[in-house]
């Protein structure tokens, strides 16, 4: 009776041991999967240095110039024509003539400068919409070459920020406080994206 005892608690006592060993293996199998490759991207960089988005700003700025030139002009031209107007006589033709290209000249100003406006503000907004999907496009290329799991966007708010509602907004878009230890692929992501040109 005791020998039939003592083998059934060395057999109780080596599932036990087995049935450890298996949940320690699986635990640290599972340990090993947490461990992941994770990978930042600074996308102010890529706005600031790359070399596509310098080339359109260039672009920008000389078509904003070429804008103001314009509007000037027009400005001129209506301040010309309102001194013309004061050394004809009222009533006659000459002076009618000037007063109806006086007038047209008073409602295009306003309607140049709105369409201006959109125009600009619409090629910037689709210009930036064009990086920031190149950028991701490129960031999952070279996460995937590199083996990443993860990659997160990273960037430092600048201080000191200029209102309160700036701060804010820099407190809830930060969401990556610290990141040592992960790869930054600014870098090679910012060539891709250069390397695309303007599509």
């Amino acid at each position: 009776m005791k020998v039939k005892l003592l083998v059934l608690s060395c057999l109780i006592g080596a599932i036990v041991l087995f049935i450890g060993y298996k949940s320690g293996e699986a635990k640290s199998s599972k340990e090993e999967k947490v461990v992941r490759k994770i990978g930042i991207v600074s996308m102010r960089k890529i706005f600031q240095d790359c070399k596509r988005n310098e080339k359109y700003r260039k672009q920008a700025e000389l078509e904003q110039e070429q804008i103001v030139q314009e509007l000037q002009q027009l400005s001129a031209e209506i301040k010309a024509a309102e001194a013309g107007l004061e050394t004809r006589k009222r009533g006659t033709e000459d002076f009618l003539e000037l007063a109806k290209e006086l007038a047209q000249k008073r409602v295009i100003l306003p309607l140049k400068q709105d369409y201006y406006e959109q125009k600009l503000a619409t090629k910037d907004q689709q210009w930036t919409e064009q990086i920031y999907k190149d950028t991701l496009l490129q960031t999952t290329e070279v996460a995937k070459q590199m083996e990443l799991d993860i990659v997160f966007e990273k960037d430092e708010p600048e201080f000191p920020v200029n209102s309160a509602n700036e701060l804010m907004l820099a407190i809830r878009t930060n969401k990556l406080l610290y990141s040592d230890g992960c790869i930054d692929i600014t870098n090679e992501v910012m060539a891709r994206v250069d390397a695309m040109g303007d599509n």
